[in-house]
């Protein structure tokens, strides 16, 4: 098993070519990707593919999802936990003002056994996750 950073991951799944992504990067990323028998993706991994998917691909919610949800669904990639991601992806479509590492955030806290994750965030944004408790000035 080899494991990637986002940088490899991203130019495997998305193989784009500029001067920012050589096309010397871009097919590394693939041979590597391609002869691995299992590639390890860490959740940090997934969290910082929805920030560039989002704010340097300019992708949609339903995109990156949808390019999330292929990608947790390759048997040739192995995650973190699984269970968490793919639970956080679900709550990614269902509460649509909630970052996708926030959902991450709730689901591996609830996974380890706590009954409320407690933030800052207010109810539409983390704060609309189930287990989230949003903190207020008292």
């Amino acid at each position: 098993m080899i494991a990637v950073d986002t940088n490899v991951l991203l130019r495997f799944l998305f193989q784009p070519i500029d001067t920012k992504n050589p096309e010397w990067q871009v097919a590394q990323a693939q041979a590597i990707i391609n002869q691995a028998d299992k590639v390890f993706v860490s959740a940090i991994v997934i969290a910082e593919m929805e920030w560039v998917m989002e704010s340097v691909f300019a992708c949609t919610r339903q995109e990156i999802h949808t390019v999330l949800h292929e990608l947790a669904s390759n048997t040739k990639f192995q995650f973190e936990d699984w269970a968490v991601l793919n639970c956080a992806l679900l709550d990614y479509q269902e509460f649509a003002a909630v970052d996708l590492s926030d959902c991450l955030i709730a689901r591996a806290a609830q996974k380890a056994g706590a009954t409320t994750l407690f933030t800052f965030e207010n109810e539409k944004k983390l704060g609309a996750l189930p287990i989230v408790t949003s903190l207020k000035k008292v």
